[in-house]
C-alpha cells in the first residue's frame, strides 16, 4: 500500500518515496527468505559504500549489545591484516558494480574467505556465482539508498545463521511498531518530519546520536545528501562535547547550522545528564536545536529514527522542488574514476 500525505504531493509519486515507505514491508519481505546455512566463525567484517553499506552500520550497533564478535565496516579497497581464510566477509553492492566493494570481494577471494555477497545483480554476481560463494538476491526495481530494508533483513539473517546473534525474531518483532509509527507519520500533516524539515529548510543540518545511534545519524546524513541535494554532517555524542562544542558556541558562522539530536530516552542517567547539558549550553548561546525523542530497544531506536529522517528528506526534495531520485554527481564521479583507470 501507498500512503500519501499531501504535503509530498509531488515526491508521493515517485519511486524512491515508495521505497522508503516501503521500510518495514522490505524488512517483513527478506527474514521469509530462506539464504540457506552458513557455517558458524569467529571473524567477521561487512564491505560496503554508501546506502549499501547502511545496514552494516545498523546491524553492528546492534550486536555490540549482544555478539562476542567484533564486527567492522570496510569501506575502502583494502581488507584489515587480520582478515584470513577463517574470517566471514560480508560483501554488499546493491548495484553489484561498485569498484571499492569489488577490489574488496577480490582481496577475500584471494586469501580464501568465507564470502557471502548481497547484490542485485552486475558483476558481483556474476563473480559470486562463477566461484561458488552464497548469494542472496536483492530484488530490483529499487536502488541501493531505496532497499536498506531489504539489505537489513538478509543481513539479520546472515548474522544469525553465522553464529554472530540472534537477530531475525529481534527484528521480526519490530515489525508491527515500525509500521504503526510509519502510519502515523504519513497521516499526520503536522508530524515530526514535516516540522523538522521546514525548520532545516536554509540552514546546513548536523546531526548527532549517541554512540549506540551512530547509525541513524549517519542515514540522516546522506539522505538529505542525496535525496535533498543537501549539504549535511553527522556527528555523536558524548565525543561532541570534547571538540566540536567549541566551534558551536564560539564561531560567529554555526548560525548558518542547525544541529539535531536523536534522543534516546532509554540511555542511562549519566548520558542523558550529558545530552541534556549540551544542548542547553547550545540554546544558551542561542542557537537553534531540534531535538527528536525516541525509546525502545537499540535497533528499533535506530529503525524509527531512519523512518523519520528519511521521510524529513523527501520533504526537503518536495519544498526545495528537486528530484530525490536523480544523484547525478555519484554517477558522474564513479565514471571519471572509470575513464581514469
Amino acid at each position: 500500500m501507498v500512503y500519501v500525505n499531501d504535503k509530498l504531493d509531488k515526491i508521493s509519486k515517485t519511486a524512491i518515496y515508495r521505497h522508503i515507505t516501503g521500510f518495514p514491508e522490505q524488512i517483513e519481505f527478506a527474514l521469509n527468505v530462506d539464504i540457506g546455512k552458513l557455517p558458524k566463525v569467529s571473524k567477521v567484517c561487512i564491505c560496503g559504500m554508501g546506502a549499501s553499506g547502511m545496514a552494516g552500520d545498523i546491524m553492528t550497533d546492534f550486536a555490540d549489545g549482544f555478539s562476542e564478535i567484533p564486527i567492522p565496516v570496510i569501506r575502502g579497497i583494502e581488507l584489515p591484516k587480520w582478515v584470513d581464510s577463517e574470517t566471514l566477509v560480508i560483501v554488499i553492492t546493491y548495484s553489484g558494480n561498485t569498484k571499492e566493494v569489488l577490489c574488496l570481494y577480490d582481496r577475500a577471494a584471494v586469501i580464501g574467505c568465507k564470502i557471502v555477497c548481497i547484490t542485485s545483480g552486475g558483476e558481483l554476481h556474476r563473480r559470486c556465482v562463477e566461484n561458488d560463494n552464497t548469494l542472496i538476491q536483492v530484488p530490483l526495481k529499487t536502488s541501493s539508498r531505496g532497499s536498506l530494508g531489504y539489505i537489513l533483513g538478509f543481513l539479520a539473517s546472515v548474522f544469525e545463521e553465522a553464529g554472530i546473534c540472534n537477530s531475525k525474531e529481534e527484528l521480526r518483532r519490530m515489525i508491527p511498531s515500525l509500521k504503526e509509527f510509519r502510519d502515523g507519520l504519513l497521516e499526520d500533516k503536522n508530524n515530526a518530519a514535516a516540522t523538522i524539515s521546514s525548520s532545516l529548510e536554509g540552514k546546513i543540518p548536523v546531526i548527532y546520536g549517541l554512540t549506540n545511534m551512530r547509525s541513524s545519524a549517519i542515514r540522516w546524513k546522506t539522505q538529505i545528501n542525496e535525496n535533498s541535494k543537501m549539504i549535511a554532517f553527522c556527528g555523536i555524542v558524548p565525543e561532541f562535547n570534547h571538540n566540536e562544542i567549541v566551534g558551536w558556541t564560539e564561531d560567529a558562522t554555526s548560525n548558518n547550522f542547525i544541529p539535531v539530536f536523536l534522543y534516546d530516552e532509554d540511555a542511562s542517567e549519566m548520558m542523558r545528564v550529558v545530552v541534556d547539558t549540551t544542548i542547553k549550553m547550545l540554546l544558551e548561546k542561542g542557537i537553534d536545536v531540534k531535538v527528536f525523542k525516541v525509546r525502545g530497544n537499540n535497533m528499533e531506536k535506530n529503525l524509527k529514527c531512519i523512518i523519520l529522517g528519511d521521510l524529513v528528506s523527501l520533504y526537503l526534495a518536495n519544498s526545495g522542488n528537486v528530484d530525490p531520485c536523480s544523484i547525478a554527481a555519484v554517477s558522474k564521479v564513479r565514471e571519471r574514476i572509470s575513464d581514469s583507470e
